[in-house]
């Protein structure tokens, strides 16, 4: 990653660890040293290749990834002199929400967080890297000398932050970079070629079996996915707590304004995944008026905190609402269930301005910032 050949150094690591990361990725597979080795060797290789001096952020690469069944868009980004680095967006889902942020949608770090997965490599000065980052460039005998920029390893699960690679998305990774050493590669031998030159089409890049090292590859082109409306199954409701409402024989109340979204804020132990904000609001659409929030974790289900959140809000207030309004076709679908059990109509709206008013009341207090 310098300028001159990398030096031989001793690591002052106290001997070559089997794996790495173990303590931060704890009951999952961390990478193994071969595995990592791998993914570092072709780290060094894209960063002596410069790909960001050819290669703008939306010239995506994509290849086709076994393990995953999904195809990975490889983004290269650098040309301007921004932070540099490739991510590789995984599955259709994670491309949309690549161009939303690049078309310039106003878009959240929390929410770009919460709504993509992805994995990538950043080149950052030296000094800057530590911890487990450190250990492993030791290991590897980078150069530590200032001035330096060293490659650091991270994955995004939705409604998680950047953390650590496991084994198989340290493999996912160093097939990533090798495609788009690949498109390098082809571009040198025909400086006019132009892989991007239809719109949404990209290269597709197909690995074959290593040569002294190195991959055959081919080139062929793929189309980018469409937009296909799915409806979601919608959780079961808690039967206890709906007869319990029912039993109550509560009178109609106001209309309410409901809604799920990610916040700025970290969830987690130290050396653990840090989770992303996740709340569910329940706003009395007249007055504005703020029912207690849900807060719910990654990996629980959309439809089960809306529901929880409207049934909370029932239970408080000691009233059935009139009607329910969501800005999402998907989360009427998700709440039907309870609104056939207790008799409320769900409308779609693209406007919910008392709850909009609440989200960013929210998000200031918690200092937010967009891309």
């Amino acid at each position: 990653m310098h300028k001159h050949a990398r030096p031989k150094q001793s690591a002052s690591f106290g001997g070559t660890p089997s794996r790495f990361f173990e303590r931060e990725l704890a009951g999952e597979d961390a990478p193994s040293v071969e595995s990592i080795r791998t993914l570092y060797d072709h780290a060094t290789r894209v960063h002596m290749r410069l790909p960001w001096n050819h290669l703008l952020e939306e010239n995506l690469v994509v290849f086709e990834q076994p393990s995953l069944q999904q195809q990975c868009y490889c983004s290269v980004m650098g040309s301007l002199g921004e932070m540099r680095m490739i991510q590789a967006y995984i599955g259709p889902s994670s491309y949309f929400w690549f161009r939303k942020v690049h078309e310039g949608q106003p878009v959240t770090l929390a929410d770009f967080y919460a709504h993509q997965h992805s994995i990538f490599v950043q080149y950052i000065p030296i000094q800057e890297v530590d911890g487990p980052d450190r250990e492993l460039l030791q290991v590897m005998q980078h150069p530590l000398a200032k001035g330096t920029v060293a490659p650091v390893f991270r994955t995004i699960r939705p409604g998680y932050y950047p953390w650590f690679v496991t084994e198989n998305e340290s493999q996912i990774l160093a097939t990533a970079l090798e495609c788009v050493l690949s498109v390098c590669d082809l571009m040198d031998k025909d400086p006019d070629l132009d892989l991007w030159d239809l719109p949404d089409v990209y290269p597709l890049v197909t690995l074959g079996e290593a040569v002294d090292r190195r991959r055959k590859y081919v080139v062929g082109e793929v189309k980018a996915p469409r937009r296909s409306l799915t409806m979601p199954d919608p959780a079961a409701p808690d039967p206890k707590r709906i007869q319990a409402i029912i039993d109550r024989k509560l009178p109609s109340g106001l209309a309410l304004e409901v809604d799920h979204f990610y916040v700025p804020g970290m969830i987690g132990e130290k050396h653990s995944r840090k989770a992303c904000v996740r709340v569910a609001l329940a706003i009395e659409a007249k007055s504005a008026l703020a029912l207690a929030p849900e807060v719910g974790s990654p990996d629980e289900s959309t439809g089960e905190i809306l529901q929880r959140v409207v049934l909370s809000a029932i239970e408080a207030s000691g009233a059935i609402p009139t009607k329910i309004y969501v800005r999402d076709r998907e989360f009427k679908a998700l709440l039907a269930p309870i609104a056939r059990a207790l008799g409320f109509e769900i409308a779609v709206k693209k406007s919910l301005p008392a709850l909009d008013f609440a989200k960013s009341e929210m998000e200031t207090m918690m200092d937010d910032s967009d891309f």
